[in-house]
């Protein structure tokens, strides 16, 4: 008897936002470097950013339609289903030429098709969850998941006893393990003394965090603290959304180092800030812990199931994180912080400590070793 494998194909499903795109990348790699015979296949919606960022970093990407769920009171509810149906099709079609050993999700509405499709078929998968308070895709196919891996132990809450949970934490991107902070201010060409504080509002860009940063001299405070403390300096990441004026205003202020509506080196800045300033994103949270740094976190009070609040609980519990909510933040508490955060540098190292104790380096390590022993579990046996 000899053992052979039925297939050497996986297939991933992952979209809508880099939160849910980068993790996946980040266990792909990992499986790649395990299982390096085997084919990876993304799945997204044309066009979207899924496509743009898996095609990037090498991977074939496959077409399928889907759509976010809206209210029944939206108008888009009837494109929604006639979308979402397309999509099952088409993930149905696929998954039988494809015949993958197993199927991975990382949420969002992208996955809802194919995970719907290989639950139908009965392929084995298994789902990634970013967020402390799960999302609607994850919620609703984790009964028949062959595993369900979890960032936060609060997510246990939300789900039955019968689904088989597992912690991972979240995968990073491998850059983040490999920059330190004087190799990323050798590449950005910034002074070993300087004291950088790095705002980030995520992709879309945050229009709290924007108008603090932008309003911070008003009174002149900021610039007194920067006779004080003359090594301050910001960058800013203020969003593709962001206007020209907001980023003209925002260029204007004194210290500000650098001020761009997206940071393509953003792995850089996050090593070599001394201060983060930001969302409390699920993918931000792990990026910022995996590099120890110190953060401000004020969360999109508008994200799914107010998920970011409970993200930004789970580090300000960890001692890794100062919390605010967005509608008590403005130019003068961000003020006030930071003249707090430069005058407590063992506080500072404190919370830098305790973010990397709070980060999980072996994420995708574990969800790539699940992988392979679901498909050790579907092997079959022939005889020789």
């Amino acid at each position: 008897m000899r053992r052979t494998k039925t297939c050497q194909t996986i297939v991933i499903a992952a979209g809508g936002t880099s939160g849910h795109i980068y993790p996946a990348l980040s266990i792909a790699d990992k499986i790649a470097q395990r299982l390096p015979d085997y084919r990876l296949v993304f799945c997204g919606v044309p066009g979207n950013l899924e496509q743009t960022m898996v095609e990037g970093e090498g991977y074939e990407f496959q077409p399928i339609s889907a759509q976010n769920m809206p209210s029944k009171q939206d108008r888009r509810y009837w494109s929604w289903m006639v979308r979402n149906l397309r999509g099952l099709r088409m993930s149905l079609s696929l998954l039988k030429k494809e015949r993958p050993c197993v199927v991975i999700g990382t949420g969002g509405f992208v996955s809802a098709p194919l995970i719907a499709a290989a639950r139908y078929l009965k392929i084995p998968y298994v789902l990634h969850e970013q967020n402390s308070v799960p999302g609607r895709t994850n919620r609703l196919f984790a009964k028949k998941a062959h595993t369900v891996f979890i960032s936060y132990e609060s997510s246990r809450a939300y789900f039955s006893d019968k689904v088989n949970l597992s912690f991972s934490g979240n995968p990073v991107r491998s850059i983040f393990y490999e920059l330190d902070r004087s190799k990323a201010r050798e590449a950005l060409n910034l002074s070993e003394d300087v004291f950088l504080i790095l705002v980030m509002g995520g992709s879309l860009g945050s229009r709290t965090l924007n108008t603090a940063v932008s309003r911070l001299d008003e009174e002149g405070q900021w610039s007194a603290l920067l006779e004080r403390y003359p090594q301050l300096r910001i960058a800013i990441s203020t969003g593709v959304q962001s206007t020209e004026s907001a980023l003209s205003d925002l260029q204007a202020v004194r210290g500000i180092v650098r001020a761009e509506s997206f940071l393509k080196d953003a792995p850089h800045w996050i090593a070599a800030c001394d201060l983060f300033v930001g969302r409390a994103g699920a993918m931000t949270c792990a990026e910022i812990a995996s590099q120890g740094k110190p953060s401000i976190l004020v969360p999109f009070p508008f994200a799914a199931d107010d998920h970011q609040t409970e993200n930004a609980r789970a580090m300000k519990e960890a001692g890794a994180s100062i919390t605010y909510a967005d509608q008590d933040f403005n130019s003068r508490v961000l003020l006030l912080t930071i003249e707090e955060m430069v005058e407590s540098p063992k506080r500072l190292q404190s919370m830098g400590e305790s973010a990397r104790h709070w980060s999980t380096p072996l994420a995708a390590e574990a969800i790539a070793g699940e992988v392979m022993a679901v498909i050790e579990a579907h092997e079959t046996i022939k005889p020789t």
